[in-house]
Parts: structure tokens; sequence; C-alpha cells
């Protein structure tokens, strides 16, 4: 099972994006350091994974600060922070099995959002959906669906 987000796991996970949906030339030319120093677009990179990092943080520490604020303290964080993950897993499981994701308009909506804007301006959502694998896509997509259904659904899950 997924737990939430951690920044080393988003940090990572974007980094796979980008090796997976940059032409082996775009890779070196814009993800290999040259004389020492990252390229433009790398340096626009780092700052999309740090903003996407600093908004699950704060996705997450407001629904566990409200949870625990609700139940008096009487919930540990651990076990608010444990039970908000496995919900995050079980709609997402249940999303990867829907048909939401074949539904195209919807499916390019989520990517446009889901993926960092610096790779979509660079590449085209278009270009990064004919290279990027569908099962990596349809996990993109019910992960990024589930996270924001959450985030904004939380007080009918967690009361808070």
């Amino acid at each position: 099972m997924i737990k939430l987000r951690t920044g080393g796991v988003t940090s990572s996970s974007l980094e796979v994006l980008a090796g997976l949906a940059l032409s082996t030339e775009e890779y070196v030319d814009l993800m290999l350091f040259k004389d020492g120093r990252p390229s433009q677009f790398y340096q626009n990179y780092v700052k999309d994974i740090q903003a996407k990092i600093a908004e699950n943080a704060a996705a997450e520490f407001i629904c566990i600060w409200r949870e625990h604020q609700r139940l008096q303290g009487a919930k540990a964080r651990t076990t608010i922070s444990d039970e908000l993950s496995s919900t995050l897993n079980n709609l997402q499981t249940e999303l990867e099995g829907s048909d939401m994701f074949d539904e195209l308009q919807s499916r390019m909506a989520v990517l446009q959002r889901a993926i960092p804007q610096t790779l979509v301006e660079k590449v085209g959502l278009e270009t990064l959906m004919g290279r990027l694998p569908q099962p990596y896509q349809r996990a993109l997509f019910s992960s990024w669906v589930a996270s924001r259904f959450v985030s904004l659904t939380q007080s009918q899950i967690f009361a808070c």
C-alpha cells in the first residue's frame, strides 16, 4: 500500500515521469547538468516538484489537524494519517478499475493538472500522452483524482 506521498516519494515519482516523458535527446539536454549547471528547464521542473510537495503536505496537514481537533486529541495523529492513507489507497484502487479514465477529455484535464507544468509546456500534453505508458497514465490519473477528492471532501471522510 502507498502511504501518503512524502516529499521523497513525490520527488522520485516526478523524476521517473521526466525519464518516461522526455526523449533521450531531450533528457540529456534538459535534465543533465552542463559544466556543473542545471538547465533553466531543470530549475523550473525542480520548482514545480517543490510546489507539488508543499501542496500535498499542506493538504495532509490540514486534514490530520482538523480530525485531531475534532476528536479532541482522542486519536493519535499517526493513526489519523494511516486512516487517511488507507482511504486514498482504496479510492485510488477503485478509480483505477473504473471507466473514468476512458473518457478522453476528463483524462486530458486531469493529466494537464497532475503533470508538472514545466513538462507539459515543453513537450505538450498530447505528446506526453503518446509517450507515457497507459498503465502509468491510469495510475497518475487515479492518484491525482483520489487525492483531490479526499482534499475536497474531508468533512465527509473524517469530518474535518
